[in-house]
């Protein structure tokens, strides 16, 4: 390995975008360093991250090791959404992110990408769309990047649990059915994240193809992936948004949390043109990310 490689580290690089992202930036020939709570546990990633596997439970454990020889950029994926309770979510994202945020300026990495989404701006009213608005305040807007991906197409985070739960489901109460969401296949926001460090971009920067996908759309190509026919019963959001807070204080879960619905009740578009062309970025439509989607899955099996 030249010593000439600039180094990048990435946190969450065990989860879904964080795996992508490693692999992107070492295919483009950085040197990566993956930031995982269980180091153990993720040795599967060592050929996408040769720069080493590095502890980070954030806010209590980070190795700073990692830091060492100021590296050229963090990208700060990690995001807890499986805690126990709501504030041990927010202990790990804000106190966590500020404790990354201050050790990052201390090592004198030059640059910080902070990966958010596009369900946080000052109208979201989801507790996810507003954590990440809220920690979005913590990066020097002049300085550092703020990533604003729009619904991640892959296999993984919200498209495979909707994967999941349309496999579960003879028929989906669709909410909110005039609303509709804007898609980015995942290594178009891998590799807009890599051209937004090999050209120094700061700032935010919006990840998403023009054109946004009706919600009754969306989930019948999410169906199409998987070789379903979808069945959709429409149902008044609001409705039931009043019905899944009165089973979420009666301490049940349904399948969908009121936070996802208030998501999608609040769904904003962005117009990422101008960010597109900065990038030199083209991204695929919804339906092309589900067909490369569908030709992964067959090369795997050999059908």
């Amino acid at each position: 390995m030249s010593a000439s490689q600039p180094t990048v580290l990435i946190t969450g690089a065990a989860g879904f975008l964080g795996r992508a992202c490693c692999a992107a930036f070492t295919l483009a020939g950085f040197q990566v360093r993956a930031l995982v709570r269980n180091p153990a546990a993720s040795t599967d990633l060592q050929p996408v991250s040769q720069g080493g596997i590095f502890r980070c439970d954030l806010p209590d454990a980070i190795d700073e090791r990692a830091l060492e020889g100021e590296p050229r950029a963090l990208v700060h994926c990690a995001y807890e959404t499986r805690s126990a309770s709501p504030e041990q979510a927010r202990r790990t994202n804000l106190t966590g992110t500020e404790a990354l945020v201050r050790l990052g300026r201390e090592s004198g990495i030059r640059q910080l990408v902070f990966v958010s989404s596009m369900a946080a701006h000052e109208g979201a009213a989801s507790a996810y769309g507003r954590t990440k608005y809220e920690l979005e305040k913590l990066f020097d807007a002049a300085e550092d990047t703020v990533i604003k991906p729009a619904t991640i197409v892959g296999d993984g985070g919200v498209f495979q649990r909707t994967r999941e739960m349309l496999r579960r489901l003879p028929v989906l109460p669709l909410f909110y059915a005039e609303r509709s969401l804007q898609t980015i296949w995942i290594e178009d926001a891998c590799q807009g994240m890599v051209q937004t460090v090999e050209r120094s971009i700061g700032g935010t920067v919006l990840l998403a193809h023009p054109q946004s996908t009706p919600l009754r759309e969306f989930y019948a190509g999410v169906a199409a992936a998987d070789g379903i026919r979808l069945n959709v019963c429409p149902f008044p959001g609001d409705l039931a948004l009043f019905a899944i807070r009165m089973l979420e204080r009666l301490g049940l879960r349904p399948p969908i949390s009121s936070d996802n619905l208030l998501g999608i009740k609040y769904l904003r578009q962005f117009d990422p043109v101008a960010d597109l062309a900065r990038l030199g970025l083209q991204p695929l439509s919804f339906p092309e990310s589900v067909q490369r989607l569908m030709g992964r899955a067959s090369a795997r099996t050999g059908r």
